[in-house]
């Protein structure tokens, strides 16, 4: 078998933006178990194995009133006019109305399927909704006879009756009973017949030993949306695209929270790639006592060799970030003579933190620009300190720099420019933990240590709170000091909408879960909204 090689942490920022972007994936929730005391989602065992995706819904209106309680009145109005019009196509235009009609019957979850499409159908995939049976007498008596307007053609399907149902909309849907468990909705017959042959014992997606082993890191039992995704086919079919980041599949389940939305998820590799977490490791993060709280973007990891390959390999990684691994490589170069991978690589030995503060406020500044901040533990002290020497030496020799040790516990030099407007500094803030960092108040920013680190900004210690104290890696971007600050940071220009304006931070910790499983704990901080009334 020819293993195929996918840089490692495509993973840690490319996922965590995916989930983001997943518009309903993210701003509704996911995930659930299986057996030895894991549950999975509602209909799993029925879902045929081939879903390009699944959404299981909780059916408790309370959960959903905390949904959309949450966010800017804008962004409200999005979620509500998304809700009902789904509510509308599905019940209110067929004669149906949920708390008197469905709630009696159904069960606490549903699940939306999405398969390949079959022949030339112009939809881009085919939808099934599977609907869990609670009180069959009750669900007997609303399927006994089609509402006015609606008419069923009855059919067969290897002993199953199918009824064909055409909306008063001219919508026209595919229906079965299976076992008195499930009511199934399909939007096509090739949808319908693939869930029948998954019931009488085909392949579903409880074969697949990746999907259920992933589904155990995410468990959130109050879940409101969870989520699956066949990364490389879901790609291919609604984005047009096979260049995603190399993940075979995703889960993930959240839940609302007062102030925004908890998420968890678990992504994996297909068994023909190379098991590349093998050398991430898990361990207790410095970087929320080593950072400030003004840290407008914030990225760390605990593994910066794989970190370092991906971040130099993968072009959709580079894309996200300020600025991508071959500038920041060539500049250094050119700005230091240093050279990133022989010169300092070398001796990081643990956790890299990288974090980006607002611009200095100090009255002389010539140009509001932000800050740049390296905190690192490192392996080799006495190598670390050699680099800094030939920093020195560069900057002072080549661009006429003055180096002014500080007086301090540790050895700290600071770097100001002969022409004014740039000033760096370097140096220790623990026997085995350097910083270097671009500003002219970097050094009182988090020498010797910061007078407020970033735990004490709320939304990052709901992140701590949520996540494991052990874990590879953190993301955190504060989006409204980021809005303030546009033009001033090497940050690219927030996409605009009343989903994303609503977010006021994002953050994202990693952990490897074994040589080929990520989990991601995961936090969007959400303004609380108004009171709502019912939809």
């Amino acid at each position: 078998m020819v293993l195929k090689q996918r840089p490692p942490l495509l993973v840690t920022v490319s996922t965590a933006v995916l989930l983001i972007l997943g518009g309903a994936a993210a701003y509704l929730r996911l995930g659930q178990r299986l057996s030895t005391g894991v549950k999975l989602p509602t209909g799993m065992e029925v879902v045929p194995g081939n879903a390009l995706a699944t959404l299981t819904l909780s059916t408790d209106a309370t959960q959903w009133t905390r949904l959309r309680q949450l966010g800017t009145p804008e962004s409200q109005k999005v979620l509500d006019r998304f809700l009902t019009t789904w509510r509308d196509r599905i019940l209110s235009t067929n004669g149906y109305r949920f708390r008197t009609d469905i709630q009696p019957w159904i069960g606490e979850q549903v699940t939306l399927v999405f398969l390949p499409k079959a022949g030339d159908s112009e939809a881009a995939a085919e939808m099934v909704l599977i609907v869990p049976i609670a009180d069959p007498d009750k669900a007997q008596e609303l399927m006994a006879e089609p509402r006015d307007g609606t008419t069923w053609v009855g059919r067969d399907y290897n002993g199953v009756g199918i009824q064909s149902i055409k909306t008063t909309a001219g919508e026209t849907f595919e229906s079965t009973v299976l076992g008195n468990q499930w009511l199934v909705l399909a939007s096509g017959a090739n949808g319908i017949e693939s869930v029948i042959d998954s019931f009488d014992g085909g392949t579903s997606m409880l074969n697949s030993d990746a999907y259920r082993q992933a589904v155990k890191h995410v468990q959130m039992p109050s879940a409101l949306v969870q989520l699956y995704l066949n990364i490389p086919e879901a790609g291919k079919t609604f984005l047009g695209s096979d260049s995603l980041p190399s993940i075979n599949g995703l889960v993930a389940a959240v839940e609302p929270l007062p102030n925004g939305l908890d998420i968890e998820a678990s992504t994996w590799l297909g068994p023909e790639d190379q098991p590349i977490y093998v050398d991430m490791i898990n361990t207790q993060s410095m970087t929320p006592q080593r950072l400030p709280d003004s840290t407008v973007l914030m990225l760390s990891t605990s593994s910066i060799g794989p970190f370092w390959q991906a971040l130099s390999e993968a072009e959709q990684l580079n894309a996200l970030l300020p600025i991508s691994s071959g500038s920041l490589t060539k500049g250094l170069k050119n700005q230091t003579g240093l050279d990133f991978e022989n010169d300092i690589l070398p001796w990081l030995s643990g956790e890299v933190a990288f974090g980006l503060l607002p611009p200095s406020t100090a009255a002389e500044s010539p140009m509001p620009m932000g800050q740049l901040a390296l905190v690192a533990e490192v392996a080799d002290r006495q190598a670390a300190e050699a680099t800094w020497e030939q920093l020195d030496e560069v900057m002072t020799s080549r661009f006429r720099f003055d180096v002014k040790p500080l007086d301090a516990e540790q050895p700290v030099n600071q770097l100001v420019s002969y022409y004014g407007g740039i000033a760096m500094g370097h140096g220790w803030l623990d026997n085995d933990v350097t910083f270097f960092g671009v500003g002219p108040e970097v050094l009182d920013a988090i020498a010797p240590q910061p007078s407020k680190s970033i735990q004490t900004n709320r939304a990052f210690q709901t992140l701590l709170d949520i996540s494991p104290d052990e874990n590879s890696g953190y993301f955190f971007i504060d989006v409204d000091r980021l809005k303030d600050l546009q033009g001033t940071l090497p940050f690219p220009k927030l996409p605009e909408g009343p989903m994303v304006s609503a977010i006021k931070s994002i953050g994202i910790v990693t952990s490897a879960q074994d040589e080929r499983t990520l989990s991601y704990d995961m936090f969007i901080e959400l303004p609380k909204g108004r009171r709502v009334k019912p939809l």
